[in-house]
């Protein structure tokens, strides 16, 4: 069994004219991200490992969403995220260690609402309709795999065991 947690970074102050990889999170972004990772806590779905693209609002919504957490998790920069494709993405899902079963990506869209998409083939039929309809900021979809290994990872082959966006009922205001 795989699971993968696919997180949108924060809302991000708007694009300016400056590097758009160097965009930090507005104070929204920040309690959003907190509020997810309370919900990952509480659901008891903390990752073994949390990859994110390496542009400053990735990395700041995963330091934040695992601030919480009771056990510190492994971190990396996937470079490859940013402005990926959802094939570039379920290539990056494919070749994750095996050794790491429960894996959060913190990227970006449209590739990570694309690849949420593409790769969640059955759910709750809401959470399908709220998945396919919009993956804003700090939005997490919860995809389970029935696979020994990530290799094994197919379009339509997760099931959406989760989708939760920050304006949920779901989630817990700290």
């Amino acid at each position: 069994m795989r699971w993968l947690l696919l997180l949108r970074h924060g809302k991000a102050i708007p694009a300016t004219g400056r590097d758009d990889h160097e965009r930090s999170l507005v104070e929204r972004g920040r309690r959003d991200a907190a509020r997810i990772g309370a919900f990952v806590a509480a659901i008891d779905m903390i990752p073994d490992l949390m990859i994110d693209s390496g542009a400053a609002r990735t990395r700041e919504t995963a330091a934040i969403v695992g601030a919480g957490w009771p056990r510190p998790v492994e971190r990396r920069v996937e470079p490859a995220l940013y402005e990926a494709s959802w094939q570039a993405i379920q290539t990056i899902v494919r070749a994750l260690p095996d050794t790491k079963p429960h894996v959060m990506l913190v990227a970006h869209n449209p590739g990570l609402a694309d690849v949420a998409t593409h790769l969640a083939g059955r759910g709750a039929r809401s959470e399908m309709q709220r998945l396919a309809g919009k993956f804003p900021t700090s939005a997490l979809a919860i995809l389970e795999f029935d696979i020994d290994r990530w290799r094994n990872v197919e379009p339509g082959g997760g099931l959406l065991a989760r989708f939760v966006t920050p304006d949920d009922s779901r989630l817990k205001d700290d």
